[in-house]
């Protein structure tokens, strides 16, 4: 049994022996890699060739040979000094040229390369690309004055992305960079806070993907006054109607607490239902500017954190006694002053659950609402939650920042 075994375990052996070495003979035959030029006979070039400005480049149309030895078109151009090439499958008929920053005349040199590397003749066209889409977010910047600073706006009409560098001049007129975001959006604003009532320059810059860099937008502008309340001033206005409900020991306190770590957390089943409320006495009357809503940050655009809501604004308690109905409907209403209608819309628009550089840097700066000015001084607050980004009963907010006139 062991021979019989043994002769068995050895043909096989043999078997592996004569199957390795024909293996090792066939890799070796097969060590070259990549296509080995089999001819330098150059392809035909390409024919018909179309061009059409675009924002920054050009939409390159054209009809290739009809070879088989083709494997695919070679763009060429020079800016800016550089090289620049572009390539495009044999299984289209077009190219994109882009990247191009200023207004000049750029001769593209479009040729057909074969699997030998084989360039067919050069075609050689000439075009004047638009604006590029750097210089049409430039020229739709508009700096306003705002409470505390400026307000920036602008339009991207190709949706490209930017980075927009925002400057302002400190006390000794040198400029400094205070913000730089990135942004695909059609249409963005930015505010930039913190100042004092003096006249300063206010300064704007773009840079592309492609390392080009716009002119300095500048223009000096006098800020309106404002400084954030305190808040060690602030208390539960405890109206009737408010969901002071408290999840795990998490009150309402926590939203003015100066901490975005701690939340306020009401109760999901306490019997409230949609729209919720809850009110603040901020300990003294102002001309309120804005209010900065600080959402839930381990939940982004999800759960409990407030979607749609109003503010509204009073100088005095009306019926303050907590057993009486007034606030529990409309009625208080009459009373009060509407502030300001609040949306919290996610940048990118993604579905809950995926969340852009751009959603995160938004909620990580805290939603920011101007209130209207056509009132008196408040003391109260009252915020009306119509949607929670779940549908939610229930509320879990970080904190909340108040801006005004206190003086």
């Amino acid at each position: 049994m062991k021979r019989n075994f043994f002769n068995k375990q050895t043909n096989n052996f043999g078997l592996w022996t004569l199957f390795l070495m024909s293996f090792t003979i066939l890799s070796c035959s097969e060590l070259p890699i990549g296509q080995i030029p089999t001819d330098n006979i150059p392809p035909s070039p390409v024919t018909n060739v179309k061009i059409e400005p675009t924002y920054g480049g050009a939409h390159v149309t054209y009809t290739l040979p009809h070879e088989e030895d083709i494997s695919y078109v070679k763009c060429e151009f020079v800016y800016n000094g550089k090289l620049r090439m572009v390539r495009s499958s044999i299984y289209k008929n077009y190219l994109d040229v882009d990247g191009i920053g200023d207004l000049e005349e750029i001769e593209l040199k479009i040729s057909v390369v074969d699997h030998s590397e084989n360039s067919s003749t050069v075609h050689v066209e000439k075009f004047m690309p638009l604006d590029s889409p750097m210089k049409a977010v430039l020229n739709s910047f508009r700096i306003e004055p705002a409470f505390g600073g400026v307000k920036v706006s602008w339009e991207n009409p190709v949706k490209m992305m930017v980075g927009i560098s925002f400057l302002a001049a400190n006390d000794y007129g040198e400029m400094e960079l205070k913000d730089m975001i990135f942004s695909s959006l059609s249409t963005g604003s930015k505010s930039l806070r913190g100042f004092d009532t003096n006249r300063r320059i206010f300064a704007l810059s773009i840079t592309d993907k492609y390392g080009n860099v716009s002119d300095t937008f500048k223009l000096e502008v006098e800020p309106l006054y404002e400084a954030i309340l305190d808040k060690k001033k602030f208390t539960d206005a405890h109206l009737q109607g408010d969901n002071f409900s408290v999840s795990n020991g998490r009150p309402i306190q926590n939203i003015w607490d100066d901490n975005l770590n701690v939340i306020w957390h009401t109760l999901a089943d306490a019997g409230y239902s949609i729209p919720q409320y809850f009110s603040v006495d901020l300990g003294m009357t102002a001309q309120l500017t804005r209010v900065v809503v600080y959402n839930r940050s381990d939940y982004y655009y999800a759960q409990h954190n407030l979607r749609r809501f109003d503010i509204w604004g009073t100088d005095v308690l009306a019926n303050a006694n907590i057993e009486d109905p007034y606030y529990n409907n409309d009625s208080w209403k009459a009373d009060w002053k509407l502030l300001a209608e609040c949306e919290i819309i996610k940048p990118s628009g993604s579905p809950s659950g995926t969340n852009t550089p751009e959603d995160l840097a938004a909620h990580n700066a805290g939603f920011e609402f101007e209130l209207t000015q056509n009132v008196a001084k408040m003391r109260y607050i009252r915020f009306v939650v119509h949607e929670t980004w779940a549908r939610t009963p229930a509320l879990h907010i970080s904190e909340i920042s108040v801006f005004g006139d206190d003086r």
